[in-house]
């Protein structure tokens, strides 16, 4: 499909600690991670109680030209409506890494067909996992309002890096949000967009595509070693209390001690919409 492939020099490199974002066609994630993902006539299914990949959508996926279903998915758009909620849905995000289906086209090709690609957010990354608590952190400090949205996203880095592989996305997915509701009887701030923040996910693109089986089974195992899981001790989701929508076996232990994580977050901005 005229991509290039990683080179033996970085898969030799390489591991779950420096990887931010990864990026690799959706048929080769799912034939080399088929412990947690199948297609099936159609269908789509992310296997993640033990491990895995919490995996973003809207019930559907355009896959190769096909339209199918999803199963066992994170809504890409969500709302909270109570703290125990926010919690759940907090620890959610930073227990697995994070996975989005989004289609691709060469430039100036003439197939109209697009390719899917599967984009993996990694959230044990110390930055990517600093950037998420930090815009979660900022957004519940500068609002005024009980009611707020905040939308992380990064689709420039990944269009940056499919521009420089000569294609161009498809689709505008590479995103999630939510909205913290409580049952009010009118927010000004919410209602006039003031309490609506984005925080870009800024991270640098690592491209996991390959052909021959010697790489493949060095990117399976790098995926296996990022979506194996792990026990964090102390979780609220540990404690006897009521399950919510998002409490899935989700809970995983940091594994980067403090020192190593970065200070490097992203700003928060107004959403334009």
């Amino acid at each position: 499909m005229s991509f290039s492939s990683v080179g033996s020099d970085m898969l030799s490199s390489i591991t779950t600690a420096n990887c931010e974002i990864a990026l690799l066609p959706l048929q080769l994630l799912i034939e080399l991670q088929d412990t947690y993902l199948t297609m099936e006539n159609d269908v789509l299914t992310s296997n993640n109680y033990s491990g895995g990949f919490n995996l973003f959508s809207d019930g559907t996926a355009l896959i190769d030209g096909r339209q199918c279903k999803v199963i066992n998915y994170i809504q890409r758009k969500v709302t909270l409506r109570s703290h125990a909620d926010y919690k759940d849905y907090r620890e959610t995000l930073l227990a697995k890494p994070m996975l989005f289906i989004t289609n691709a086209k060469k430039v100036n090709s003439n197939t109209t067909t697009a390719k899917t690609f599967g984009i993996i957010v990694n959230t044990r990354h110390p930055q990517i996992r600093g950037r998420v608590e930090a815009g979660m952190n900022e957004v519940i400090s500068s609002v005024l309002g009980e009611n707020y949205q905040l939308q992380f996203a990064f689709h420039n880095d990944v269009r940056e890096y499919l521009k420089r592989q000569n294609f161009e996305l498809t689709e505008d997915n590479l995103s999630f949000s939510f909205v913290f509701k409580l049952d009010v009887f009118w927010d000004f701030f919410y209602t006039f967009g003031l309490s609506k923040k984005c925080c870009d996910l800024q991270g640098k693109v690592l491209n996991l595509y390959c052909s021959n089986n010697s790489r493949k089974e060095k990117v399976k195992l790098f995926l296996s070693k990022m979506t194996a899981p792990l026990i964090r001790l102390g979780s609220s989701l540990d404690h006897d209390r009521r399950p919510s929508i998002f409490s899935l076996d989700i809970i995983t232990e940091d594994p980067f001690p403090q020192e190593e994580q970065g200070n490097d977050t992203a700003p928060v901005l107004p959403l334009n919409s």
